[in-house]
């Protein structure tokens, strides 16, 4: 199908940027393409302009400074793979961004736009959460973990752009990622993420289990499990109905647990 009549337009800063989103009536942000453009064809969303930001230079750019690992919102998952400094402080990330989509995806995908995106089947913001990340915007620092309060709705503000993605420089002792799809190139229907922090304690994600991914942290993995399945809400879509997502995801998540705690990276 085609795109339905659209503006676009390409500015050269983040501040033109901003005040292009605000000043639009239905906009869409462009960074990497691979999901806006094809709600759009398809008739999944309905807005009336794009915003191409993909390339500003404010969100380019992997660096390691005071702590922390400092991730371009605009940087492709490709160059996110391919970073030494990613290698060295985050190599969980590395492991979950191969599972995503097929090469030529990931060639333009962005982790801002994933994030933007706010699907609650996706492993990248879950990753991100269990992480410990922060998410620079436009107009503040936000933990990973409360950017998304829906499906596809954050609370990001009219005019407000992710910029960068900064994950604390912590050496983790353990980690684990399990996910269920119908194909190696689709989205997940239900997975899990975890690891294990020096301390001992264990921070777990489990997404698509809710319209939100769900972040559970304690030291003990029975009382873990237990608090999930108090927290779910699973859901029915095309890919899988509720309840098999509901008798899915405590055993991805056991598995992800397990791996965190018998694994030592």
């Amino acid at each position: 199908m085609k795109l339905p009549p659209l503006s676009y337009q390409r500015p050269t800063d983040l501040r033109e940027a901003s005040r292009m989103l605000g000043s639009e009536s239905m906009p869409a942000v462009l960074a990497g393409g691979q999901s806006i453009i094809p709600a759009l064809r398809f008739g999944e969303r309905s807005e009336s302009s794009l915003v191409d930001i993909s390339r500003l230079a404010e969100l380019q750019g992997i660096t390691q400074a005071d702590g922390f690992l400092r991730i371009g919102a605009g940087v492709p998952m490709w160059e996110v793979c391919d970073s030494p400094e990613v290698a060295t402080s985050a190599p969980l990330l590395i492991r979950v961004l191969g599972s995503v989509g097929a090469v030529g995806i990931r060639s333009r995908a962005t982790l801002g736009g994933s994030l933007a995106w706010a699907d609650s089947t996706s492993q990248l913001p879950s990753t991100l959460i269990v992480l410990n990340a922060q998410v620079e915007t436009t107009e503040r620092i936000l933990d990973a973990a409360d950017l998304q309060i829906g499906q596809h709705q954050t609370v990001l503000r009219r005019g407000e752009l992710i910029v960068s993605i900064r994950i604390p420089e912590v050496e983790l002792t353990g980690s684990g990622f399990h996910l269920i799809r119908k194909t190696h190139i689709t989205w997940p229907v239900v997975g899990a993420v975890a690891v294990r922090e020096p301390s001992g304690q264990l921070r777990l994600v489990v997404f698509g289990a809710a319209p939100t991914p769900i972040l559970l942290v304690g030291a003990d993995r029975a009382k873990l499990l237990s608090q999930l399945s108090s927290r779910m809400l699973p859901f029915d879509d095309e890919r899988a109905r509720a309840g098999y997502r509901g008798q899915v995801a405590p055993i991805l998540a056991g598995r992800a647990l397990d791996e965190a705690i018998g694994s030592n990276t």
